[in-house]
Formats: C-alpha cells, sequence, structure tokens
C-alpha cells in the first residue's frame, strides 16, 4: 500500500481532516560547493505548496569536512522558504520526509515543525530519519534522491 497508508494511521486526527496540507513528489539532485575543499549538497528544485516556493537542501554527515572517511553516513534536511513574507505573517508548518513512488528510500517517517517568519527563512536541518546507514549510501550512489514531502499548515 505505501507509506502514505502507513503514515496517514499516526497522524492527528486534526491534519487529515484540514484541508491545509499538501504533498508533492521531488527529486534531489547532487552539487558540490564552491569551498576550497568543496562540500557535496543535495537540493530540489523550486516547487510550489500552500501559496508559496519552496526548496528542499540535504547535507551529508552534518556537513563533515571529509564524509567520505566516514563510514556510518547519514543525510539531514532543511525546508527553505523562497516567497517572501509580509513583515506580520508568519507560516507555522509541520513538514515530513517519505518515500517517493520512485523511490528507494526506506526512512522511518519523523513529523518536524518550524515557524517561518521575516527573520527565518530555513529550518533547522532535521536528521532523514533513514533505517539504517547503509540507507544513507545507497542513496549517495544514486544520481537523484527520489522523496514526497507532506507539508502541513498549523492554524493557530
Amino acid at each position: 500500500m505505501g507509506p502514505w497508508i502507513h503514515v496517514t494511521k499516526e497522524l492527528p486526527f486534526k491534519y487529515r481532516s484540514d484541508g491545509n496540507f499538501l504533498f508533492t513528489d521531488l527529486q534531489m539532485r547532487p552539487y558540490r560547493s564552491d569551498d576550497f575543499i568543496p562540500r557535496l549538497y543535495h537540493e530540489t528544485s523550486r516547487f510550489s505548496a500552500l501559496d508559496h516556493q519552496w526548496v528542499v537542501k540535504a547535507r551529508v554527515n552534518d556537513n563533515q569536512r571529509d564524509p567520505t572517511q566516514s563510514y556510518s553516513r547519514s543525510l539531514s534536511y532543511q525546508l527553505v522558504l523562497k516567497s517572501r513574507l509580509s513583515s506580520t505573517t508568519s507560516l507555522d508548518i509541520n513538514y515530513i520526509v517519505l518515500k517517493g513512488p520512485f523511490g528507494e528510500m526506506k526512512v522511518n517517517p519523523k513529523i518536524y515543525r518550524f515557524e517561518f517568519n521575516n527573520d527565518s527563512f530555513e529550518s533547522d536541518y532535521q536528521e532523514l530519519p533513514l533505517i539504517n546507514y547503509g540507507e544513507a549510501n545507497k542513496l549517495l550512489a544514486a544520481k537523484t534522491i527520489n522523496m514526497r514531502i507532506i507539508l502541513f499548515l498549523v492554524q493557530k
């Protein structure tokens, strides 16, 4: 049945009954930074959700200097708001990453929350809760990381 059925059983009723949520399938592509020692990171293209533009960024081993020297690799990701907000507006967002329909990612879903406002357009980096370190190596070996993200707008 896929990850959507598994997650909806665990989501509080208020999320499933409210119309302020969206899920979309994304592809993260690998890039290298312009630093003296280039760092590997992954990023999606911009996508629209909840009337705003977003990007998901990921980094390896919490931006460790040389992740190739570590056997136990992990990925952490952040949600980035690319649209501008008015000075009085804030967006309280819950978000969760799941295996995409064409993806191989084996993840233990975990919901994170962040309030976006004029001063904070990037969520904190959160661990991508993969089932084991081998999963991270498989994802890093692929050309793209296919995933599904679900965004919930929390009403105040």
